[in-house]
Formats: C-alpha cells, sequence, structure tokens
C-alpha cells in the first residue's frame, strides 16, 4: 500500500529540506516494512507529501511514533491501495 502524509509545514530553503530527508531516511530505517518514496510539494501552500510505501497502516503508525509532525504542524495521511490490495481475490 502507500501512503501519502500530508504536513502543513513550510519547507524554506534546501538546508531545511536536506535535514529533513536525513531525518526521514533514519526514521523510516528504524520500522520494518515502511520506505521513504519521496516527498512532493503543494503549489502554493505551506504543505508537503510525504510518498512512503508500507506493508500495512500499523507500519505507518509505528513510525509515526518515533516520527511525528514538527511541532505546531497539521498533519493527516491518506492510504491507496492497489487493485489486488482493493480486491484480493484476482490474486
Amino acid at each position: 500500500m502507500l501512503v501519502l502524509k500530508h504536513v502543513e509545514r513550510e519547507i524554506e530553503n534546501t538546508v531545511q529540506l536536506q535535514d529533513l530527508l536525513a531525518h526521514l531516511r533514519e526514521t523510516t530505517s528504524q520500522v520494518e516494512d515502511i520506505l521513504f518514496k519521496d516527498i512532493y510539494f503543494m503549489k502554493a501552500k505551506k504543505e508537503f507529501i510525504l510518498f512512503l510505501e508500507c506493508d500495512s497502516e500499523k507500519s505507518y503508525h509505528e513510525w509515526r511514533e518515533i516520527c511525528p509532525p514538527p511541532p505546531g504542524a497539521n498533519d493527516w495521511y491518506e492510504v491507496l491501495l492497489t487493485k489486488n490490495e482493493h480486491f484480493p481475490e484476482l490474486g
């Protein structure tokens, strides 16, 4: 499954971005079955989206325990299922 984690927070420069990417790689490596794929930015908004690949929502929640959103930032997530995850009978 894919998880899109939205975070309302502005990344102001490339130094902050590099620090965040290093932190994400470190924290996702601590949880089995979760992989940080990329980061995206909403046009004209102070928001970014983390693109994560997870075996289960449980993996995401385990990771979020060690990597909560920055202080004062709102966050939420969406789960995207593959066709086989949505229709397991397809095999």
